[in-house]
């Protein structure tokens, strides 16, 4: 239990529980930890036709630098209200929350202490098309798709910390979630998946989908809600102010969770109307993506599930990640191509629906076709997300998550792609395929130098001048690492006899092979 200095201004019948709480996922001794979830309860015994609409509780917080933030807490059921903030300084936080019909006020402070959270996920500080931490913590995202019994209270919870267990060992730091925030009785998908069901507004369904939330913050997994707050084939308002109200109770809950990314609507709202209620035209996905990111006091990352092919949304000020489908083959020219043409200056790439092996719609036949793949998503600095399927979406080892369906030698293949990735340090360097004549190319100019050849042979480089440590190493094998000496100049770089795909790393002298594993 922390220590929390209350002070409770009793106004009818309200009444605070004496006491705050952290989740306790970033193990902060003696205070809340940072990025972790200050709570408070308060009660309120007046009654109200409609709690969730008749009555809010405005909250303000001050941080111990003396910035203010105005946020609201939530209905929780019965006659309990609660407050929740995620803290991101160290110091004392104080907080006043009134009720707006009067019937009460509370005002008290926590402290926040340092954590082993990384940070709320966010863009890389230092450069934006990649995944990073708040606070400058880097991160390379290794994400696997799940189906519709993921938050299902009728799916045993010893299964779920099963297949938990095998996805934490197996590295994966996110899951792409099918049925999030919403519960979809359709034939296929989530139909006999008693998944939380959060509209109309629902304290004890939020329950349920929170302590599931819980467990996957607790072991440092994000997650990607693949259908959004508007989900195909699923209950949601359309109305305007039902919306917000909706957006407004949600983001309550679920804001102060560090883990979290925010998606508008999916899947697909734009090319299927009929199932999203005939309400997720262009302009309301504008509308509510806009609504959703003022709303949203801690800054979450936002996106749209789109159809197959370009981002149509990736210029608008409220998206903050660029969410794909398509390019489901093995082309890799034509993958390359798709990704950077999709790429935002200042803003990530999650290649959400483009690499999921089993799939009926994706042509991803061998473990070669998946190892290259791989390296050509990653290069083309896309966020992979991953699936082990055997039919559509909800099929195979994503829709059981039945370890023993797994096809575990993709899951290692991927595995190992990333595990070279974290090697290097990839998020100083850009994609830029105009320095080179062959290959796909990451780079930081002058420092770093990237090139996968998918079928070995040569390169020539464009380099900065100076002189470069020059590595061949076996994609296949990555310990296989051939030094061939320094370069000054980038003609004519040979990949080694044998093997099959190579991947060529130059680092400027001075950089040390330390630097260019921890960045």
């Amino acid at each position: 239990m922390t220590k929390t200095a209350l002070q409770i201004t009793l106004l009818g019948t309200l009444f605070l529980s004496a006491n705050s709480r952290s989740p306790a996922s970033g193990k902060g001794a003696g205070g809340i930890g940072r990025w972790d979830r200050f709570e408070n309860s308060a009660t309120n015994t007046k009654s109200y036709r409609d709690p969730y609409r008749d009555v809010s509780l405005n909250v303000t917080y001050e941080s111990p630098d003396g910035k203010k933030t105005e946020f609201w807490g939530f209905y929780d059921g019965g006659r309990t209200w609660k407050i929740r903030f995620m803290p991101d300084e160290v110091g004392t936080w104080k907080y006043e929350a009134v009720f707006s019909d009067g019937s009460g006020r509370i005002s008290g402070t926590f402290e926040c202490v340092g954590s082993d959270i990384p940070g709320m996920i966010s863009a890389d500080a230092a450069n934006p098309i990649w995944f990073g931490y708040k606070g400058g913590k880097h991160v390379l995202v290794r994400s696997f798709h799940v189906g519709d019994r993921f938050f299902a209270e009728n799916w045993a919870s010893e299964n779920r910390r099963s297949f938990l267990d095998w996805a934490q060992g197996q590295g994966y730091n996110m899951l792409s979630v099918a049925s999030h925030y919403l519960n979809r009785q359709t034939k296929g998908r989530g139909q006999g998946w008693k998944t939380p069901d959060l509209w109309p507004l629902n304290a004890a369904e939020y329950r349920k989908m929170e302590a599931v939330m819980d467990e996957l913050a607790k072991r440092k997994i994000m997650l990607y809600p693949f259908a959004g707050f508007f989900g195909q084939s699923s209950d949601f308002p359309i109305d305007h102010q039902e919306q917000t109200l909706y957006i407004k109770y949600t983001l309550a809950r679920l804001g102060p969770y560090w883990n979290v990314l925010f998606n508008v609507a999916g899947p697909e709202p734009v090319l299927k109307p009929g199932a999203f209620q005939n309400s997720m035209s262009p302009a309301d996905i504008n509308r509510l993506g806009r609504q959703i990111r003022e709303l949203d006091v801690f800054g979450h990352l936002v996106s749209v599930h789109n159809p197959g092919g370009d981002d149509p949304f990736k210029d608008e000020d409220w998206l903050s990640f660029v969410t794909l489908q398509g390019w489901k083959g093995t082309d890799l020219s034509q993958i390359g191509e798709g990704m950077l043409k999709n790429h935002h200056a200042a803003k990530p790439l999650y290649a959400q629906e483009v690499f999921w092996p089993g799939n009926m719609y994706h042509k991803i036949e061998s473990e070669v076709d998946i190892r290259k793949k791989a390296y050509v998503l990653i290069m083309s600095a896309a966020t992979v997300n991953y699936a082990d399927m055997d039919g559509n979406s909800s099929t195979g080892f994503s829709g059981s998550m039945d370890p023993s369906h797994r096809k575990q030698a993709g899951h290692d293949i991927v595995g190992k792609v990333w595990d070279f990735f974290e090697t290097i340090p990839f998020y100083r360097m850009s994609p830029n395929q105009r320095i080179v004549d062959n290959g796909f190319c990451l780079a930081q100019e002058g420092r770093y130098y990237l090139v996968y050849l998918a079928d070995g042979g040569s390169v020539n480089i464009t380099l900065k001048a100076g002189r470069y440590k020059t590595t061949w190493i076996n994609a296949q094998d990555t310990s296989d690492r051939r030094f061939v000496g320094t370069a000054d100049r980038g003609r004519k770089f040979s990949a080694p006899d044998g093997g099959d795909d190579w991947l060529l790393f130059l680092s400027a002298e001075g950089t040390g092979d330390a630097e260019a594993q921890s960045g």
